[in-house]
């Protein structure tokens, strides 16, 4: 006989405990998106501090991004495997854990390195909005959620520019980093106390076409590495 998979799990009453769950991942989705905004506004300063040239500085951004996009194809699959509540304290603990070593990085090699490895944890949140919005919300404010999904989008760059010359000209370009540290602080703890704890559901690597998101996730990123980085590639 051939095993069964676990069955999906029950639908949760929406309460006050499971709102500020869902606020939580509002927060951390924003979060992800004003880190994104704000260090590529302040990259100038950033590159001055670690002292690199324009075209090496690049790819802090690049390389961010190229992570970012490819964590987004599968954090929707990886939050059903282990659990939404546990994949996203994951990711918010690993995505403030760099962010706090990110200006200790000396040169230009560490430096991309932790913004890659921030990029995959910080592309996993906005995917988690999505999903918990899709799964949580009742059917009459479920489009409520859907608008919130939108704000990712749209608050990063309305108040990026603020924030950006507030860290930069007064307090250090470090707090381009280090602002997401208590916001994630914040985004966990509501989290933690607010989702419902599923089940691990490992039976679904076996069945995973590990080879089709390698190969799709890391073809992504190139994409975007190419149309970022390939200017005057032609002549």
């Amino acid at each position: 006989m051939t095993a069964q998979p676990a069955a999906a799990p029950p639908p949760h009453p929406f309460t006050l405990r499971l709102a500020l769950g869902l606020v939580g991942v509002l927060i951390a989705a924003l979060t992800s998106g004003l880190n994104d905004r704000i260090s590529s506004l302040a990259l100038a300063d950033i590159r001055a501090a670690i002292g690199i040239d324009y075209d090496t500085g690049s790819w802090i951004t690049s390389a961010y991004q190229a992570a970012e996009v490819a964590a987004m194809m599968v954090a929707p699959w990886l939050a059903v495997t282990f659990s939404l509540r546990r994949f996203a304290l994951i990711v918010i603990s690993g995505f403030a854990a760099v962010g706090i070593l990110q200006p200790f990085a000396t040169g230009a090699a560490p430096f991309i390195t932790l913004r890659v490895i921030q990029g995959l944890f910080g592309g996993a949140l906005p995917p988690l909005l999505m999903t918990v919005a899709l799964r949580f919300l009742p059917p009459k404010i479920k489009l409520y959620g859907l608008a919130a999904y939108a704000l990712t989008a749209t608050f990063g760059p309305n108040v990026a520019a603020s924030l950006t010359a507030l860290w930069t000209d007064s307090v250090g370009w470090q707090f381009a980093f280090w602002q997401v540290v208590p916001l994630c602080l914040v985004a966990a703890l509501l989290i933690g106390w607010g989702l419902p704890q599923d089940p691990l559901r490992l039976e679904r690597l076996k069945q995973a076409d590990l080879f089709g998101m390698l190969t799709g996730c890391s073809g992504i990123a190139l994409l975007l590495l190419a149309l970022t980085q390939g200017s005057g590639w032609t002549g």
